[in-house]
Formats: structure tokens, C-alpha cells, sequence
């Protein structure tokens, strides 16, 4: 054997690349303890195989709707123990690319409904849209393995502890990639109240680097030997998290002195049912039910407006007064047209000044008088009736609302009907009021932190997601969409009203801790409190630090190694 110029990789005297699990090491790691059982089945490219697999089921099981969430733990830790035992760049690569797919393939199953029934694809094609999906974005986590065993050859216990910086700076190229696709991020299936108050200042990325740090000292105790003392850390670490989380129990929160009205419509999405819901249909029934279950529900809660009644409340009232409750509508799979609607206009601008209250609802706008391209959109109405807010959806939905450039023209379609790609909004705003200021983010904007951030001001708020989880049917992303919007009220450190068309519709407070919330599939209107919040998270006003951090501790790391060796 011999060892190859330049790239490290062990050769064999007629200069082919030695993929022999038997093939002694031609780095500087000490070899695995050939008295420890797991060591030496570490040395079988099978067993890290296998391990790797474990991984990806593993990371899937701590999602809902299994979320068995204290898996979380140790799921990277029989991929790190492989990686770093694996000694060809390449078959590292692919053990952590194994991993990527099975996780990504098996959380995100719900590909298959959605490419199915509202694609037109058929079963064959929908699953391999799901196994496309899950081999392209795998790419970043055999990007993990490589680096991981490319460190390993200087040090397996530097690989280690490299993994955790290495995990988030790689999570946070998730967000970016291809547009972006942060589903279940590593750190949302962390659900420990007290741990995960470290999301106001390192967003869901500081949860994702304790639990893979965790993995890596339960690694590295295992390629450690059978010396007692190996596993004394991995314990110590275990119970320091255990009184952390115990001991920070976040404050309750104040009473909350503002209401909300969020309407889970539960508008059926099969394409005879949703035509009934258009504004063109029968809006007598159904527009009407929408608001007077709104009003309905406003009427009964406020004590100032006991002389209400159905279907209307008593005459419009100055919008000086108080109180002004918030009524909102989900993102709706019929769509509301605004603008050139005069019927649905009517009815939202007088529920507006009957309730006194901020509406919020989804609509179809269009980019301009003369230009007939649509834009998802928010609309806030004041208390007086008049537009507030006209927010447009700024991270569009790939293949739903519009196809990215760099897919050939017309060899994918939308999954959406709607004539034409959706225009993406350009700006992060929100809405002053008297009480305080609202931010709309529209469906899944709501797992991009960033972008979220973006949208709450500076000063006191609310945070608000409208959307249509309905697209998931009844498998598991719905339940996965609210553990991510829990999230972004822990980072920004506001209340979060999540209205939904079928569900999951629910309060969140600034601590993540859902308050209120309705069954899927109900149609019911849910009438909770909020607070406007104030205060400002670290994570709020100074961003993505910690994970931009984590990329510049594994970029110095790598290129010091990298220096080293051409040294």
C-alpha cells in the first residue's frame, strides 16, 4: 500500500484506490480497539452501512406524527461513529447521503399526496418526485460525511467535535439551497420548554447543535474503549441538560389583554367541492357563513359590544375606540379576489367596521392595473374599513406558485390551477396600530427564520401566519408546520396566531407554548388572547449570528487543516 499525492486516499501498489474495509489506515487516527466489539464491526464497511441507515430512521422518528422527539439525543450518533470510522472520502459521502434520503424521504412522505391528488401525477411519478426531492437535497448531508471523515484522518475526537458547527453551518445552506427547504430542521424536534428558550438568541440552530453535540460525545465515548471513565462525560452532559431544562421554567406570561377571531373555514380542496367556495359561486351561503361566523364570535367576546347581535353587530363604530379585536381568515384553496371582487369587498370592509376590528385574509392580487400576474397577498383591514397592510408573499412556493428558472420551461407543471407564475413580493412589512404593530407571513414563510425576523418590528407586536395545510391531507406535515411556527414566536419573542384552513389552528406564545388551539377538520372559529410584545430577543435584532458563527469555526477549521497539510 501506498498513499496517493495529494489527496490522502489509500492506494495499492498499481495505484488504484483501496476500497477494501480490511485496508490498513494511512492517516494519522489511532486505530479502532480491536478488543471492543462494536470497534471491530466498526471496521466493516456493512456495519457503518447499517449505522448510517439507523440515522436517517432515526432523525425520522423524532418528527411527528411518531415524534418520538428524545431520539433526537442520539440520532446522528450511530452516523458520526460511522463517518468517523470510515476511511475512503468517498464511501463517507455516501454513508451520510443514505442517511439524508431515508430522513428526508421518510418525513416528508406527504410529497406523495400532494404531487397525487393535486399534481396529476401518477402514483409511480409521485414517489419518484419524492425520491428526486429527497436525492438532490441529501447532496448537503453527504457534504456532512465527507468533511466529518476528511477531519477524521487528522483526528477522529477534532471530527467530533467539529460535527455540531459543521451540522448547523450545513442546516443553514438548507435555507438557501435551491431556494430553500428547512423542513425539520434537526432542532424542532427538540421539545423541552426550558432548552428551547436558546432559540431567542441562536434560532432553531442552537438546538440543533446540542443534540448533535450530544451525539458526538456519545460517539466519542464509544471509540474511546471500554475504559470506565469513557462514559462519565456523555452522563455528566446529560444530567446538565436535564437540570438546565428544569431549572429554567420560562415566566407566565402576562394576562393577555387583546382578542383574536381565527377562522378554520375547513374548505374541502377536491376541485367540485372548492368551486362551490369561489366568489363567483353561491357567496350568499357561503361568503355570508364566513362572516357571520367571524362576527359571531367577536360579538359574543367582547363585554363593550354585549348589544350586539347575529348576523351583524349593531352599526359601524369610530375606529378610535377600543376595543379592536383581530378576525382572521386563513389562506383559503378557493381565492378571494380583493380588488376586483365589489361582492367579497363589500363584506369584509363592513365586517370590519361592525366588529371594529383589524380582518387579516388571504387574496389573489394582481402586480398591476395593466399587468394581469398574480401575487399571493395579505390584506389587513383597519377598524374603519380601509386597506392597513397589503403584504405579498416574498418565498413562493416551488412547482406550487410559480417553477424556478433553472427547471427547462414546460417540462414541470404547477400543482396550483391559478393561469400564470405568482409574482414574489419584495417587502418585509408590517402594520402599526395603536396597539401595537402585526406582521403577516403567508403559509410556509413561516419556517424560513429569517424571513421572519425580517417582519417583526422593532418595537411592540404580533406575529401572524395564515395558511392552507390542507395540500398535506392527513399525514404528518401539518403537525410538523406547528412545531416550526412554534419556533419563530421562541425567536422573536411574540405571540404567533396561526389560522389554518382544516387545521392545526392555535395561539402561541412568546415561549412556544401553544395556548389555545382547534382539532384539524373542525370548522369552528377559535377566540383566544394575546398580548402585543414588546421586547426584543437577541435573536431579533442581531440575526442568524450563532449559525454564521458555527460556518466560520468549520470553514477556519478546515482550511487550518488544509494549511497544515500543504505545510
Amino acid at each position: 500500500m501506498k498513499k496517493f499525492p495529494g489527496n490522502g486516499h489509500p492506494t495499492t501498489p498499481g495505484g488504484q484506490l483501496a476500497t477494501d474495509e480490511t485496508s490498513p489506515a494511512t492517516d494519522d487516527r489511532p486505530p479502532l480497539i480491536e478488543s471492543d466489539p462494536v470497534s471491530r464491526l466498526l471496521k466493516q464497511a456493512r456495519f457503518r452501512c447499517l449505522a448510517s441507515a439507523l440515522s436517517g430512521l432515526l432523525l425520522f422518528a423524532c418528527f411527528p406524527k411518531l415524534d418520538w422527539n428524545l431520539l433526537v439525543w442520539a440520532a446522528c450518533f450511530p452516523l458520526l461513529a460511522a463517518v468517523v470510522s470510515e476511511p475512503v472520502l468517498a464511501r463517507a459521502f455516501f454513508l451520510a447521503y443514505l442517511t439524508g434520503v431515508i430522513f428526508l424521504a421518510g418525513s416528508c412522505y406527504w410529497f406523495v399526496i400532494v404531487t397525487e391528488r393535486y399534481g396529476g401525477l401518477s402514483p409511480g411519478l409521485a414517489v419518484g418526485v419524492l425520491l428526486l426531492f429527497a436525492i438532490v437535497f441529501s447532496v448537503i448531508f453527504g457534504a456532512f460525511g465527507l468533511v466529518e471523515a476528511w477531519v477524521a484522518r487528522r483526528s477522529r475526537l477534532m471530527a467530533l467535535a467539529l460535527s455540531p458547527f459543521l451540522w448547523v453551518s450545513l442546516e443553514l445552506a438548507r435555507t438557501y439551497f435551491l431556494t430553500g427547504v428547512p423542513w425539520n430542521l434537526l432542532g424542532y424536534a427538540v421539545q423541552s420548554t426550558g432548552l428551547s428558550q436558546l432559540a431567542s438568541v441562536t434560532a432553531v440552530y442552537g438546538l440543533s447543535f446540542l443534540a448533535v453535540a450530544t451525539s458526538a460525545l456519545l460517539a466519542s465515548a464509544l471509540l474511546a474503549g471500554r475504559a470506565p471513565w469513557t462514559w462519565s462525560i456523555p452522563a455528566f452532559w446529560f444530567v446538565l441538560l436535564i437540570v438546565i431544562n428544569s431549572a429554567y421554567r420560562p415566566p407566565m406570561s402576562p394576562p393577555e389583554s387583546e382578542d383574536a377571531y381565527l377562522l378554520q373555514p375547513d374548505v374541502p380542496l377536491d376541485e367540485a367541492a372548492a368551486k362551490e367556495w369561489s366568489p363567483s359561486a353561491d357567496q350568499g351561503r357561503h361568503l355570508g357563513g364566513l362572516v357571520k361566523a367571524s362576527l359571531g364570535a367577536a360579538c359574543k367576546g367582547f363585554p363593550a359590544h354585549s348589544e350586539m347581535s347575529m348576523p351583524d353587530c349593531a352599526g359601524p363604530r369610530s375606529a378610535s375606540l377600543a376595543p379592536r379585536p383581530l378576525i382572521v381568515w386563513s389562506e383559503n384553496p378557493a381565492p378571494f379576489y380583493f380588488t376586483r371582487d365589489p361582492q367579497f369587498q363589500a363584506a369584509v370592509v363592513r365586517m370590519a367596521e361592525r366588529a371594529h376590528a383589524y380582518v387579516i385574509f388571504n387574496t389573489v392580487a394582481f402586480a398591476g392595473p395593466d399587468d394581469a400576474r398574480p401575487k399571493n397577498s395579505a390584506i389587513v383591514l383597519g377598524p374603519d374599513g380601509r386597506v392597513a397592510l397589503e403584504y405579498d408573499k416574498i418565498h413562493l412556493v416551488p412547482f406550487g406558485e410559480y417553477v424556478p428558472p433553472w427547471v427547462f420551461p414546460g417540462k414541470v407543471g404547477k400543482i396550483v390551477s391559478q393561469v400564470g407564475d405568482f409574482v414574489p413580493g419584495t417587502s418585509y412589512r408590517a402594520v402599526d396600530t395603536p396597539d401595537g404593530a402585526i406582521a403577516v407571513s403567508i403559509c410556509y414563510e413561516d419556517i424560513f427564520p429569517q424571513l421572519v425576523r425580517r417582519l417583526v418590528p422593532r418595537g411592540g407586536g404580533v406575529l401572524v401566519n395564515i395558511s392552507n395545510d390542507s395540500w398535506y391531507g392527513d399525514s404528518s406535515a401539518a403537525f410538523q408546520h406547528l412545531e416550526m411556527s412554534r419556533y419563530r414566536a421562541i425567536e422573536n419573542g411574540r405571540y404567533l396566531l396561526r389560522a389554518t384552513n382544516d387545521g392545526i389552528t392555535a395561539i402561541i406564545d412568546p415561549h412556544g407554548r401553544v395556548t389555545q388551539q382547534l382539532p384539524r377538520h373542525r370548522q369552528a372559529v377559535l377566540s383566544g388572547h394575546f398580548n402585543y410584545v414588546g421586547r426584543q430577543t437577541f435573536y431579533n435584532a442581531h440575526g442568524d449570528v450563532f449559525a454564521w458563527l458555527c460556518v466560520l469555526v468549520t470553514v477556519a477549521t478546515v482550511g487550518r487543516l488544509k494549511a497544515k497539510d500543504e505545510g
